[in-house]
């Protein structure tokens, strides 16, 4: 009966393809799609069960990057550590810049298993389980991983970034600069905190220069200047700086010049950075030329403006304390994953202009936008234009400003009074607003030349950092963090300080079971309740399995009993989990990982 029901199925989905041609070649062709996708996931996926699993968006991938690291650098405790501890934790962590997580998020559990061998090992021993389920690939890490000692203090202490150091402080202050006072632009200004929450650059960072030596408390009569940088692609970076302009509030510009790279350009992203090879012919300002003119023309209380501004900074090598970014402060949507309206939609929102054209994109246009809406919400206070606070647009249309029409176009490309030097980029853009302001009186080299006025603190000793790089306990992320707990499955002796095992953190000692095998199957038991497994086997201590002995009854060799407790192991995690595997020797390391 079943064949028969199977049979006329059959027959009916033939019929249905010949009677519609169209509909046969397009199943087809799908059907040729799902082929593709099964054939490439079961390439990259070794098969279980006879059967390889269908292609999922939502799978996370791993992708090792291992040339980012130098060619004689091999992975050391602290490069590994750092790699699984963004896995448990992801964004709250930086990205290790030698890998690609895609969707990491979904990666409800990683496990990290150590397995301590003899000298031997890796010339007599053949791992089954191993071999097949990593595909035969391995990395060889560095030889500070056979340090027991220094490979577990590495895993149970968190590294933190220079950011996370100031995000913790500004937590426990209410305010990092008690001198800044209540004036109504401090109010506009990032803190500290969220600063370091959207990637700001600080002093102490390398290659980071401040714009000034020391500072200036604020008061009312701070300057608000606007800056917005330009940037290609070249062969040492993804963004290098390209071009600069920097505004002041009467929206004249202060500094216009294009920058040479350090590398050479490979993709000018003209269609977002307005810059073109030829614009680019002849080109000799540098960064330290800019960064110097920077320090130069900014007072020691200069406020800076701008949108998305950490990554114009960031492209500057540059840090400053007191920034307004529009992109925070302005907010139409209600928009609270930590999104920012573009600067093209707020200015045609709030101003009535229209900016980045299909003609291109001008520095200069781009910091002049900032500075009219930086303008207009201190005019309009804390509530303008944010409907997280409760502003609605209907109510408060009045705040809108229709820009009147540009007037007659004032020649800004006067020479350089110290020199010959253009003061301004010529502009490529149509009719563009850097055409009808003044430009600067000097070029950026005769700028450079002049002297830098300075305040009374420096902002390094405000923030009191350890550039060092100091780490944090791993359950201190594990309090804030939604994981259910970490299961510690080692001889937690080798640890320089015992953690505090609390609810977060569970450990199992190998000695306190009868036997090796009963502490393997108790962890395995467990390990769906933890999202964070760290483990570690001893091979000589794992029971050969029986009927392993040769004619003589002598046990040759214990490997497949620890093949066995690795499969078991493995299968004990959910699915989508990350399987970290090292074995250590006391002269050779190496390192399995694959999603499950």
């Amino acid at each position: 009966m079943a064949k028969r029901e199977l049979r006329r199925s059959l027959k009916s989905e033939i019929d249905n393809l010949f009677a519609s041609p169209e509909t046969a070649e397009n199943e087809f062709q799908e059907a040729t799609k799902r082929k593709k996708r099964d054939d490439s996931e079961s390439s990259s996926t070794p098969k279980s069960s006879g059967s390889s699993q269908p292609f999922d968006p939502h799978r996370p991938r791993v992708t090792l990057h291992l040339n980012r690291l130098g060619n004689s650098f091999r992975i050391d405790c602290e490069t590994l550590a750092h790699f699984i501890h963004y896995t448990l934790f992801g964004n709250s962590l930086m990205k290790p810049r030698w890998t690609a997580i895609s969707n990491h998020r979904n990666i409800p559990q990683t496990l990290v298993i150590r397995i301590n061998v003899q000298e031997d090992f890796f010339m007599t021993t053949n791992l089954k389980f191993l071999n097949e389920f990593f595909e035969r690939r391995w990395i060889e890490l560095g030889s500070d991983i056979s340090d027991r000692s220094l490979f577990w203090n590495s895993m149970m202490n968190v590294r933190l970034t220079l950011q996370e150091q100031v995000r913790r402080k500004s937590e426990k202050m209410q305010k990092t600069f008690e001198v800044l006072g209540k004036h109504d632009k401090s109010n506009f200004i990032l803190t500290t905190a969220q600063l370091a929450d959207r990637g700001f650059p600080f002093p102490g960072e390398d290659g980071i220069v401040p714009t000034k030596r020391r500072y200036k408390k604020l008061s009312p009569s701070s300057p608000l200047f606007s800056v917005d940088c330009e940037m290609c692609e070249t062969t040492t970076a993804n963004r290098a700086l390209t071009r600069i302009s920097i505004v002041d509030e009467e929206q004249n510009t202060i500094l216009d010049t294009l920058v040479k790279p350090d590398g050479d350009i490979t993709d000018y992203v003209t269609r977002y950075s307005g810059i073109t090879e030829k614009m680019m012919e002849g080109v000799t300002t540098t960064l330290a030329d800019v960064q110097k003119a920077v320090q130069n023309l900014l007072p020691p209380d200069a406020i800076l403006v701008g949108h998305s501004l950490e990554f114009d900074l960031r492209a500057m090598r540059m840090t400053h304390p007191f920034c307004i970014d529009v992109g925070h402060t302005l907010n139409y949507t209600n928009s609270t994953s930590g999104g920012r309206n573009s600067l093209k939609n707020l200015s045609e929102f709030f101003l009535g202009v229209q900016i980045q054209t299909k003609f291109g994109h001008c520095s200069y246009e781009d910091a002049w936008a900032a500075m009219r809406l930086a303008q207009l919400k201190i005019e309009k206070g804390l509530m303008f234009g944010n409907t997280s606070f409760g502003w609605k647009y209907s109510r408060n249309a009045n705040g809108v400003v229709v820009e009147e029409a540009l007037q007659t176009e004032v020649v800004s490309t006067v020479p350089c009074s110290g020199c010959t030097q253009p003061t301004v980029v010529g502009c490529t853009v149509l009719n563009c607003r850097c055409r009808f302001v003044n430009g600067p009186l000097k070029c950026v080299h005769c700028v450079k030349l002049g002297e830098s006025i300075e305040g009374d603190f420096d902002w390094q000793d405000t923030l009191d950092l350890d550039l060092d790089k100091t780490t944090s306990p791993i359950e201190s992320y594990l309090k804030k963090d939604k994981m259910t707990s970490l299961m510690c499955a080692f001889d937690t002796s080798v640890l320089d300080k015992l953690p505090s095992f609390s609810k977060k953190i569970r450990s199992k000692q190998p000695s306190s079971f009868p036997s090796y095998d009963s502490f393997i199957d108790s962890v395995a038991s467990e390990m769906l309740n933890d999202s964070g497994i760290f483990l570690e086997i001893d091979k000589e201590r794992v029971e050969p399995l029986e009927g392993s002995a040769d004619e003589t009854g002598e046990v040759i060799d214990n490997s497949e009993g620890l093949n066995a407790m690795l499969e078991k192991l493995v299968g004990a995690t959910t699915r989508n989990s990350l399987i970290i595997i090292i074995v250590s020797s006391p002269s050779k390391n190496i390192l399995f990982n694959r999603i499950k």
